[in-house]
């Protein structure tokens, strides 16, 4: 659990942290669907290390959110994405020199116990994972039948920040 010290302050407000997530698709040899899943490491969140996730990272200042994902990804596990579902349907606005966007994620996440809020986007890789990184190891292609599995048989084995968009993944298809 996250305290409120944790949480960064602008104007005397406590703030939530936005970041991206990526669940990354792809066939599998046999047709199968499957997503790229790791081992998170951090030693600055020991209560959650060790926890399968997907990739994801925080969204640093005036950084646009589908260059994070590419960003985070690639730091992540080495892969360079190909495609963000959704990107294509991205529109902007502007007002006085400023633009605003809007965006469609897959889902957004929330982690209740603060203070991060997360978009959750589906997307497409190529390359091979990086066995290890500073943040994540063990990245594997896990058919969506095994993530399916591991979710109803043992859902603490999933970073909580994802359990609830993988289950929304997973319910998206008929198993």
């Amino acid at each position: 659990m996250q305290s409120e010290k944790d949480c960064p302050v602008l104007r005397g407000e406590k703030l939530y942290v936005p970041f991206v997530g990526a669940i990354i698709e792809r066939k599998g040899p046999n047709g199968q669907r499957q997503i790229l899943i790791q081992t998170r490491v951090k030693e600055s969140d020991s209560s959650y290390s060790g926890r399968l996730e997907i990739p994801s990272g925080k969204m640093q200042a005036f950084e646009d959110v589908y260059d994070t994902i590419k960003r985070e990804v690639l730091e992540e596990t080495g892969l360079k994405i190909i495609s963000v579902i959704g990107k294509n349907q991205r529109v902007d606005h502007s007002s006085q020199g400023v633009i605003s966007s809007i965006i469609e994620p897959f889902c957004v996440t929330q982690m209740q116990d603060g203070p991060f809020v997360g978009l959750i986007f589906l997307c497409e890789a190529i390359g091979e994972p990086k066995p290890q990184t500073e943040e994540a190891k063990d990245a594997t292609w896990m058919d969506i039948q095994e993530l399916q599995s591991v979710i109803l048989s043992n859902p603490e084995r999933i970073y909580t920040a994802f359990l609830a968009p993988l289950q929304l993944y997973i319910q998206s298809f008929e198993l």
